[in-house]
């Protein structure tokens, strides 16, 4: 369920699913040619006009700004208990959004919170979101945008106090509510970094290995040699990873190697693999065509309804995926919230966060999203 504001009133939770606007082709491939275009990097998102003094004015990782609203929220990151009950005492509120999202009216710029799910066969949907991405597209310039979001950015969660900005989709998802967990995602990444969201997909491992399988595999330049001996397995075990340096073709199982590990370097350089995959994929999807792509809807339908979860219509995805496939690649923008953003900290409980360099990234959310 999508957090949308209809005209004169505030944030309501609702399902785009249930639009009485039906579309032409039947559901069964409309789903599943959407789910195809999702997962070929064609990511994109409903981003509507919001006030700029409002965005502008509010602090980007308002950690000390926040402090008085929270004061009495638990706030310590309890290693062992990393996702502790939080009680909030009456008349102590935490920060909240003001509502700002319209619908997308095909030309406005507009952008989505990718977030992909660190979730084992077996397990439960709700997990950490280990990867991070807001896409954002200019119907009108023709160009996009991403940006990783490191997951041990120290922000205040509304409803909760400070933690990972990766715990956020677990606290709002308690109950098995996926629908509610990317709502406070959505939340959290507008009010700590100043970029509206106004829908979200998730993702699990399953998608991205049947996904990047159904397009035939896609090809990424690796610059440098990755040895990785304890990259760990989907049992919690380890399984050693070797990929050379230079143009390789990854099946699924690889692309997904390819976008978990980070012994070699860090959560940064993952990051940067993460956009080559999507980017690749994008790339292996509009090679393909649209009678190729049609001709996999119904694969793509089987393999991946249970990996991915979001609150785009077919109607919007569609829409979406036509607009970001006439993007000229040139026109795209990628980068990384890394050390030139945020600086290390450790916590009272000893826990090691990375804290937003304000002034530093005011500049660099500027450049992606409002230029």
């Amino acid at each position: 369920m999508p957090l949308k504001e209809p005209p004169g009133g505030l944030f309501t939770l609702e399902s785009n699913l249930q639009k009485t606007n039906q579309p032409i082709l039947p559901l069964w491939l409309s789903f599943s040619l959407a789910t195809a275009f999702v997962f070929s990097g064609i990511t994109v998102v409903i981003f509507g006009y919001l006030t700029f003094q409002v965005i502008w004015n509010r602090p980007l990782n308002p950690i000390e700004a926040a402090a008085a609203e929270v004061a009495s929220v638990g706030l310590d990151l309890d290693q062992n208990n990393p996702l502790p009950a939080v009680t909030l005492p009456p008349g102590q509120p935490t920060p909240t959004l003001i509502p700002t999202s319209v619908p997308w009216g095909g030309s406005d710029r507009v952008n989505i919170l990718l977030m992909g799910i660190d979730r084992r066969p077996g397990e439960p949907f709700i997990s950490r979101t280990d990867s991070i991405m807001i896409i954002s597209i200019d119907p009108v310039g023709k160009s996009a945008s991403i940006l990783s979001v490191p997951r041990d950015l120290y922000v205040v969660i509304p409803g909760r106090g400070r933690d990972r900005i990766n715990t956020a989709f677990v606290y709002g998802a308690a109950g098995n509510n996926p629908a509610g967990g990317a709502a406070l995602a959505m939340q959290t990444v507008a009010y700590n970094l100043g970029v509206p969201i106004n829908d979200y997909i998730l993702v699990d491992f399953s998608a991205v290995i049947q996904g990047i399988d159904t397009l035939g595999g896609i090809d990424v330049n690796v610059p440098f040699t990755i040895n990785d001996p304890t990259y760990p397995s989907m049992n919690y075990g380890y399984d050693p990873l070797f990929i050379p340096a230079g143009l390789q073709h990854f099946d699924g199982v690889m692309a997904l190697k390819y976008a978990r590990t980070r012994h070699v370097d860090n959560d940064f350089g993952r990051a940067q693999r993460q956009q080559q995959v999507i980017l690749a994929a994008r790339q292996k999807a509009l090679s393909l065509g649209i009678s190729g792509l049609l001709a996999k809807t119904p694969i793509f339908y089987r393999q991946m309804e249970q990996g991915i979860r979001t609150d785009l219509s077919l109607e919007q995805i569609m829409s979406l995926a036509t607009t970001a496939s006439e993007i000229p690649s040139e026109n795209i923008r990628s980068d990384v919230l890394d050390f030139d953003y945020v600086t290390s900290y450790r916590t009272e409980t000893g826990a090691q966060v990375l804290v937003l360099s304000n002034e530093k990234a005011a500049a660099l959310i500027q450049s992606l999203f409002y230029e």
